[in-house]
């Protein structure tokens, strides 16, 4: 019994003494990508981004669109990421209930331009 709870313990420091094995040196191609993804956007540059990329996939209705931000850091003037929900303007001109503004689509948008929107079916953004 001795024996089996000296091994225990013996067991138990070797395993909690063990470092981490140091950090590896980042590849070059992953450094280039890292400082393109820390640049930083304001609001309305990513909003000129995401409707210069509808205009040319020719969405119908956008001007029956408003785009809201929807960022979890709302007071930051940049970032370099945004998320915006498409909500539909319901008017005379674009007919609906206009006592609501449902979201039609979500967006997020990178600063190096890479547009992502949101697949509610499966819970996650896919390229746009």
């Amino acid at each position: 019994m001795k024996r089996t709870l000296l091994f225990y313990c013996a067991a138990l420091l070797l395993g909690c003494s063990r470092t981490a094995p140091p950090p590896q040196e980042m590849p070059e191609k992953a450094k280039v990508s890292n400082h393109a993804a820390s640049r930083q956007v304001t609001e309305a540059e990513a909003l000129d981004i995401l409707l210069s990329a509808l205009k040319q996939t020719k969405v119908a209705d956008l001007d029956c669109l408003a785009f809201v931000a929807e960022n979890n850091y709302p007071s930051a003037r940049t970032a370099a990421q945004w998320e915006f929900a498409a909500r539909e303007i319901h008017n005379e001109r674009c007919g609906g209930d206009p006592d609501v503004m449902p979201v039609r689509d979500r967006y997020e948008v990178s600063s190096t331009g890479r547009i992502m929107i949101y697949n509610a079916a499966n819970g996650e953004y896919s390229k746009f």
